[in-house]
Formats: structure tokens, sequence, C-alpha cells
């Protein structure tokens, strides 16, 4: 560009650089447009029309892809309302005319009504002073029935003639109204404008040489209202061969960012950038010293006991941390779409397919029967994929269609991991509890509190079940508090977490009952349990 040139030589363009490129991250959207265009010799501006109006504005990047001497000078986001007609009626001149008939009508039906009205408020006054003139009458002896039944009928006639005519008019009144309150919707309508917002970017760009360029521009920005989570569908197949499940995961979508996503490649990211944090505020902690008193004040609690996955084929793994929003392990997971995806910019859910996991799974029959007195197929099978699965809800899928949904924590790759199928109907299951009177020795400290729990199993197909059986005990963490098991049948032994399991089999049409007594033995000085 010359130094000598005015701004009139400048030249303004419209060009389409479409949305290739989304990467949807857990409350925001990192939007990429590149396309091809032809820079013009000198300094030239463009503009890029329909982008997102939330955009944020220093995030705004852009720049040329490739060889070349053209560079970009300046990018900046112009924002403004659009004013849009609703649909208006054909002729508003016309409605107005019907409008204004309609009131006029209404207002002369309107002096109808008052003019019946007092019409008949007068034909009734009649009516009252006829008959106080024929009680006076009678009182001295001047009775003409004759021409009294006459005058009486009369005025009936008129009246009853006069309510007709009032009930038409209430009849003609109302829909009149009703008219008249839709021609003034129509009217309020055929006025109304809706605005919404606008966006557009303004580059410009410089080419040094004399020649147009054919260039390739991408431009960056980062917009709000747009995330996503993780979501799986799972399918459980049994056939000769064996048991096994096909879980593939799924990127659900939401945005309403203003401008949709045609035909573009979505990029999920567990990042947690920001842009800006504000510390939490710190509050004075008040620490007091108390002297220990004898009695011991004890709680029961109740404690999950879990972790992410099953542990690999070397041993366990710790529980990952609870995280907000996406878990991903602590480590940053960048997952692509599967495909080209359409996601328009209404708000509602969509769902992209990212990576399926396929492979053999052990299948067993699980009650635990505290938790729920039913029998739930339950399945144990190994994240082969390289991926980590996310921690999300599951469809469950087997032959019949979806047959419920459960969630699953983060499963690292190589990690083995369970899911529940729902309860087997042919398989029944009570649990009672009972608690005994308590047994304290002479001259001793210490109460013994024993428990008795029986599980009550029947199977209702003629071929036989097998399932595992949990109950618990408690896990005390006190001296003073001791459990002892006194005895399961049949015979069975708690492990560290106080879990006791058992592995039964019922026949066909068969019963069975099982027994757990264990004591809480207490000394005097705990209170609370």
């Amino acid at each position: 560009m010359s130094p000598n040139s005015t701004e009139d030589d400048v030249q303004h363009t419209l060009v389409a650089v479409p949305i290739v490129e989304v990467t949807v991250q857990e409350d925001r959207a990192l939007v990429r447009r590149e396309g091809s265009i032809t820079a013009a010799p000198g300094r030239s501006r463009l503009r890029i029309e329909g982008v997102a109006p939330v955009l944020v504005d220093k995030s705004l990047a852009a720049e040329v892809v490739g060889p070349g001497q053209v560079q970009v000078r300046r990018v900046t986001a112009t924002r403004w309302q659009v004013t849009e007609e609703v649909q208006r009626p054909a002729a508003l001149q016309e409605l107005r005319q019907k409008l204004r008939l309609l009131e006029a009508e209404a207002k002369a039906l309107e002096r109808r009504r008052v003019a019946v009205g007092s019409e008949r408020e007068a034909v009734e006054s009649m009516v009252r002073s006829t008959l106080d003139e024929l009680s006076e009458d009678a009182g001295w002896g001047r009775t003409d029935p004759a021409h009294a039944h006459g005058t009486l009928d009369a005025l009936e006639q008129r009246l009853a003639a006069l309510g007709r005519r009032r009930r038409e008019l209430d009849a003609e009144h109302e829909r009149l109204a009703t008219e008249l309150a839709d021609l003034r919707q129509l009217e309020a309508a055929s006025q109304t404008v809706a605005a919404r917002s606008a966006a557009a970017l303004d580059l410009e760009l410089q080419n040094p040489t004399d020649a147009p360029q054919e260039i390739r521009l991408r431009v960056d920005y980062l917009v709000p209202g747009a995330l996503w989570r993780p979501w799986h569908r799972a399918r459980l197949y049994e056939d000769e061969q064996g048991a096994r499940t096909e879980l593939r995961c799924e990127g659900c979508v939401w945005q309403a960012t203003g401008e949709d996503w045609d035909d573009v490649q979505l990029h999920f990211s567990t990042e947690r950038p920001s842009l800006g944090l504000r510390p939490p505020d710190l509050h004075t902690d008040l620490l007091a010293v108390r002297k220990k008193g004898p009695a011991i004040e004890a709680q029961t609690r109740q404690q999950q006991i879990h972790t992410a996955g099953l542990g690999g084929e070397e041993g366990g793994t710790e529980s990952s941390p609870e995280l907000p929003g996406i878990d991903d392990g602590g480590q940053a997971q960048v997952l692509r779409g599967r495909g080209r995806s359409r996601v328009p910019s209404d708000g509602r859910p969509y769902r992209v397919p990212l990576f399926d996991v396929q492979g053999p799974a052990d299948v067993e029959l699980r009650c635990i029967p505290e938790l729920a007195p039913a029998v739930l197929l339950r399945s144990e099978q190994t994240n082969v994929s390289t991926h980590p699965l996310l921690a999300g809800p599951v469809d469950l899928v087997r032959g019949s269609g979806l047959v419920g949904r459960t969630s699953i924590l983060y499963v690292a790759p190589g990690e083995r991991f369970e899911l529940g199928w729902g309860p087997d109907n042919a398989l029944r299951v009570s649990r009672e509890v009972e608690e005994l009177d308590h047994e304290r020795k002479a001259l001793s400290s210490w109460t013994r509190k024993p428990r008795r729990v029986r599980i009550k199993l029947s199977n209702l197909e003629a071929s036989p079940r097998s399932l595992q059986v949990r109950e618990r005990i408690a896990v005390s963490e006190l001296e003073k508090v001791k459990v002892e098991l006194q005895s399961a049948n049949p015979k069975a032994q708690p492990d560290a977490d106080g879990f006791v399991r058992w592995d039964v089999r019922l026949l066909g049409l068969g019963r069975q009952e099982l027994v757990l007594e264990w004591d809480l033995v207490v000394h005097d000085d705990v209170h609370g349990v």
C-alpha cells in the first residue's frame, strides 16, 4: 500500500469463513472458523457475519495459515440489535376500519341493552302498582276480575318479550366482545416488533504485493453458553460363547451461543481454563481447650466403601477425588468426536459418539438385602480402550431394549469396573433384623447387645440359580466398643470392612434361609451407641 493511499482506497468485502472445529469445555467452547479468501492488493477490510454475539472479545484471534505475505493487522467484533417485524396482517388499515365498526356496533348494542333494561324495570313497576291497586279495590269492594286479569296478562307478556330481547342482546354482546378482543390482539401483534442481537467480525488485512493473493484465514474465539458432559450406553450380550458387553462413550453437548454449529468437528475437553477467579474468603477459626471427661461420646455412621474402579490385573487403585464438573482423574482429557456433527443453538442436548469399548464380561447375580430386597444382575468387565471412561450416567440396554440407567466413576485404561443390570424377577428376598435382650454379667462394666439377621431367599423358576449374598456387621474404631461374630449359617467370616459373603445355589422352586448373629459389646464409659 502506498503512503499516499487514502481511506477511500480501502476495500470492504463480505466473506464466508465457516465454523470447522469446536472444542467444548465444561462451561464454554472454543470456536474455530477457517476458510479460503482472496486478499486484494494493499489494505482491505473484511467482514464475517453470523458470529455469536456473546463471544469473548479478549479471546478473539485471527491469523493467515500457510506461507504468504498477507498479514492480519486488526480484528474486532461489532454488535448491533436487529429489529424484526412479526408477521403483520396484509391490510392493517382494513383491520383498523373493521375494529372501529365493531366498536361502534358494540356501543349501539349497549344502548339498546340499557333501553331494554329500563323498559323492563318500568313494566315491573307497573305490575307492582297494578297489584297494589287491586288490593285496594278489593278492600272497597270495587273489583272487576276480567279487567284485572287482562291487565296482568298483558304486563306478563310484555315482561316475557323484554326478557327474550334482553337474552338476545346479551348473546350478541358476548359475541361482539370476543370478536373485539381477537381484533385488538391482532392489531397489537401487528404493531409489535421483536429484536435480537447480531454480531460480525471486522478484519483488516495488509497485502504488500500488487496482485490479489489466495489465502487461508483462521479465526478463533471463546464463547460462553456451551457445555458438555460424558454419557454412556452399555449393551449386554449373553449367548453360548459367554457374556460380553459393548460400551459406547458419547459426549452430550448443549449450546445456546447464538450461532449454529453446522458440519463441524467437535472436540471434548476436560480442561478448566478461567477468565478470572476470585479467591475464597478466609474466616477466623476460634479454638478452645476443654478438659476431657471420663465418658466417651460415640456415634454410628454409614460409610461407603468404593473405589473408582476395581483395579487392574496387578492390583487395586485409589478412589478418584470428587471434583466439580467432569471427573477426569486429575489429568486433562481431549476426546475427538466420531465424524462431523451439527449442534443448533437451541439449548437442547445432542449426543455425539466418541469411542466404543467391547470385551468379555463376568456376569453374576448379587444380593445386598440391606440396601435393596432384590437380586441384581451384575457384570464385571475391563476398559480395554486407550481412553479412560469418564464419570457419568450409563443407559443400560439388553435384548428387550432399554432396561434402566446407572452411573460409573472414573475408570482408567486397563481397569475393571462393574455395571448393574437390574433385578431378577424370578428371585425373591426378605430380610429381618432382631435386636435381642441385652446381656450384662454381674460386677461387669460391659454390656452385650446381640442382634440376629435372617435373610430368606426363594426361587420361583424350575431351573436352579446361583447368586452371591452380602450382609455386613458393624466395625468399631474404639477400644471400648467391640464387635463379635457369634455365628453365621452357612459358615462365613467378615472381611476388614465388615462384609460377610455367601455363595448360594438355589434349586428350582427352592428356598433357603441365611442367619447371621453378632454382638455389640459396649463399655459403660461409652454413650450414644
